[in-house]
């Protein structure tokens, strides 16, 4: 009697029985809605303005050539470009090099956003966004091109509150 190969077709390669459809994967209930009156206005808002401050006043008095300047002023290569491709200007000057051009960059995360969960986006975008997923962060850092600087600025939630399983990824999809 010959023993099978492991090429072979008599091979054991699964151990579905024929005929047998497979399990299917168990969803979890989602969670009953939350009432929310207006999805596009911002909720549970958290400003980091206290901490900028406090932030300012250390490097003031740390003085221009301070290691703590090089560690405030240490954008991720990434942010920067993120800043000068995607950011929306404002009208205030970097509070640490002075020079006009500091710009805000806006993300989102949540779990039903799936695989654009940690992507920037325009802040035009934010309001339809809102009626279209049941709850996400937003979350708002400000950059500036020029020295480095770069600090959370404010982050809030957005959403209908109606819980929804996040989108498919494409088979298409670049990371």
């Amino acid at each position: 009697m010959a023993v099978p190969r492991s090429g072979s077709a008599r091979a054991v390669r699964a151990t579905r029985v024929r005929g047998e459809r497979p399990a299917e994967p168990r969803r979890t209930p989602l969670p009953p809605p939350e009432p929310v009156a207006d999805p596009a206005r911002p909720r549970a808002l958290v400003d980091y303005a206290l901490a900028r401050r406090a932030l300012l006043h250390e490097l003031r008095t740390a003085g221009p050539f301070s290691a703590q300047r090089a560690e405030a002023c240490d954008a991720d290569p990434y942010l920067l470009r993120a800043a000068r491709h995607h950011g929306e200007a404002t009208e205030r000057p970097c509070p640490v090099c002075a020079i006009p051009g500091l710009v805000h960059v806006t993300y989102v995360f949540g779990d039903e956003l799936g695989y654009r969960s940690g992507r920037v986006v325009a802040s035009e975008a934010l309001p339809q966004m809102a009626h279209e997923h049941g709850q996400f962060r937003v979350y708002v850092v400000e950059v500036c091109a020029a020295c480095g600087w770069n600090h959370l600025h404010l982050s809030y939630a957005l959403g209908d509150g109606v819980p929804r399983r996040p989108p498919p990824r494409p088979k298409d999809l670049l990371d």
